[in-house]
């Protein structure tokens, strides 16, 4: 993040949301507000490609693989939303772009808290404002991870710490360190009433794509936004267990596509370094609530 000007990354991940909504390839794909959450450069660049359906909706420096392996993370975490319905409070840490709050339907009851970088926060305010929520309410709540305090923020920001509220945490946890990872986890335990859960999204350390993580390491880099950890998978379960979590889950793109899209041809080679992240999923446990 550089000053107050909106993360990169997610206004990437946005683009290609768009893209994908015009061609999508994972089943049960869909995010038809995300090119309203775009530059009108990037929304042009989205009606070009609208017009070239049914050819490729991705330009030649949005390799098509790593778009697709997006659309299966976004349904994969739509599903552990839906699984987890009804549910009273949802906290979409590292916001972005993210447009659950619009297309949701089952988010109807829901008072979802939007957390996020104040930069990215403003733009995304702006440019959301013709959208109409699915949501019963949508609370904006700006903070930096590795200074702010979740539990003070939250709660001043109208989170009840006595009813379950769901964590969703997608493509921000690569961007801290462990040690800020652990304390927002511990943190979010700590205002989570029993029946809780949290869904976040981590890349697994890997010997596979070496070159690819130097390149993307390098380019991440030089736009603010350098990607500070990994984990092994008894790491985390251990790290969150440790702050207040227990596993319901840990899946990762070869579970989504046996689940939901065997049909759907993606290799490593196409994906890229994504290839290796992951969703983990977990429950607080009764003695780390309030």
């Amino acid at each position: 993040m550089r000053g107050v000007q909106a993360s990169i990354t997610a206004q990437f991940l946005a683009l290609i949301r768009a893209l994908g909504d015009l061609l999508p390839e994972a089943p049960g794909f869909s995010d038809p507000v995300a090119a309203q959450m775009l530059s009108p450069a990037w929304r042009a660049m989205v009606e070009r490609a609208r017009a070239r359906l049914p050819v490729s909706p991705y330009p030649f420096w949005a390799r098509r693989g790593m778009a697709v392996f997006n659309q299966f993370r976004t349904v994969a975490l739509d599903r552990a939303i839906a699984e987890a319905l009804p549910i009273q409070q949802l906290v979409i840490l590292g916001a972005g772009f993210d447009g659950r709050a619009y297309r949701l339907a089952g988010l109807r009851d829901t008072r979802v808290f939007e957390v996020d970088h104040p930069g990215t926060q403003a733009v995304k305010i702006g440019r959301a404002a013709g959208l109409t929520p699915q949501a019963r309410e949508i609370r904006h709540v700006g903070m930096d991870f590795t200074t702010d305090d979740l539990a003070e923020r939250l709660p001043a920001a109208g989170l009840d710490p006595t009813r379950p509220t769901f964590w969703l945490w997608e493509g921000v946890t690569m961007y801290l360190t462990a040690c800020d990872v652990a304390k927002t986890m511990s943190r979010a335990a700590s205002v989570s009433a029993a029946g809780s859960r949290m869904a976040l999204t981590y890349f697994a350390r890997s010997v596979h794509n070496s070159f690819e993580r130097f390149s993307v390491a390098v380019w991440a880099m030089l736009i603010g936004e350098p990607l500070r950890c990994a984990f092994d998978g008894p790491e985390l379960h251990s790290l969150a267990f440790s702050v207040g979590w227990s596993m319901l889950s840990d899946t990762g793109i070869e579970d989504w596509k046996a689940e939901f899209g065997p049909g759907v041809a993606l290799s490593p080679h196409e994906v890229g370094i994504q290839w290796d992240e992951r969703i983990w999923a977990g429950c607080v446990r009764a003695e780390s609530g309030p």
